[in-house]
């Protein structure tokens, strides 16, 4: 991430140590919460969260409004992580670069830390708003609808299919749901904890749709390997220079949307264009 984040990233982690996932019990129920803190206190770009924070500085609102939404954002891209680590999905061994959470902790406990990773996320979004139940359940409502069959892992279930045709037919909408799904959610949950109109909530919910689609192609660029294309990469179907291209165009798209509700620029303008030039 960029250096002018860097102090977003840090409220975020103080937030995240104050919100302790520890229980006493059993040695194996101490191991869930300690599986679970394992790929959670990993690090990482902290993009989904630094989103939902520049949101509440864009409309000129505090953060405290909206760091329980970027934490259960960030819980949930977690628990996915997990998941899609384990042998039955891509069956990976290192996430950044740290052995992954089942090979630490064994198949059955990751799959279940995962499990409670998504669940916890809703039980902390539940307390956090009780003072606001009407806020509270709509942000509730965009994250479910976000992860969930209408989001995540319905992107995660095209992205699976064995059919390479249907894979390239449906390439973007896997590219929209598996990752911008949450992507989006990130900056619109924090638009309606910050309290903001429909209006902009549905110029910011778009805003984050285009970035999110942004983010899976850049990741496809700097991931395309020629003599291993992968089917489900925007690279494969359309060419390098098309991606580029695109990716060029939706990065636009980002900030117009942003201008079309008469919102300032200048805090997402920077991560825009860290996205569209990132490399490894």
């Amino acid at each position: 991430m960029l250096k002018e984040h860097e102090n977003l990233i840090l409220k975020f982690e103080q937030y995240l140590k104050g919100q302790p996932l520890i229980e006493s019990g059993p040695t194996s129920f101490q191991k869930l919460f300690e599986s679970m803190n394992y790929s959670l206190d990993s690090g990482g770009k902290r993009f989904r969260p630094v989103l939902s924070l520049l949101t509440a500085k864009t409309l000129n609102q505090s953060l405290e409004l909206v760091l329980p939404v970027a934490l259960a954002v960030e819980m949930i891209h977690t628990y996915s992580l997990i998941h899609d680590d384990l042998p039955v999905m891509d069956n990976d061994d290192l996430r950044r670069g740290r052995p992954t959470n089942h090979k630490i902790y064994g198949e059955p406990l990751a799959l279940l830390a995962g499990d409670a990773l998504q669940a916890e996320a809703f039980r902390h979004l539940a307390t956090s708003y009780k003072g606001s139940p009407e806020t509270g359940l709509n942000i509730i409502e965009l994250i479910a609808e976000a992860s969930g069959a209408r989001g995540m892992v319905g992107g995660q279930v095209v992205d699976i299919d064995p059919s390479e045709e249907m894979k390239k037919e449906w390439i973007s909408f896997i590219h929209e749901n598996k990752t911008g799904a949450l992507i989006r959610v990130s900056v619109e949950a924090a638009a309606v904890a910050c309290g903001i109109n429909k209006d902009i909530q549905l110029q910011l919910r778009e805003f984050g749709a285009q970035l999110g689609f942004a983010f899976q192609l850049a990741d496809d660029i700097l991931d395309w390997d020629e003599k291993n294309p992968e089917t489900t990469s925007y690279v494969s179907v359309y060419g390098i220079e098309k991606t580029k291209q695109k990716l060029t165009e939706i990065s636009k798209n980002c900030l117009l949307a942003l201008k079309s509700a008469h919102l300032p620029i200048k805090e997402f303008e920077p991560l825009v264009i860290f996205n569209q030039e990132r490399q490894k």
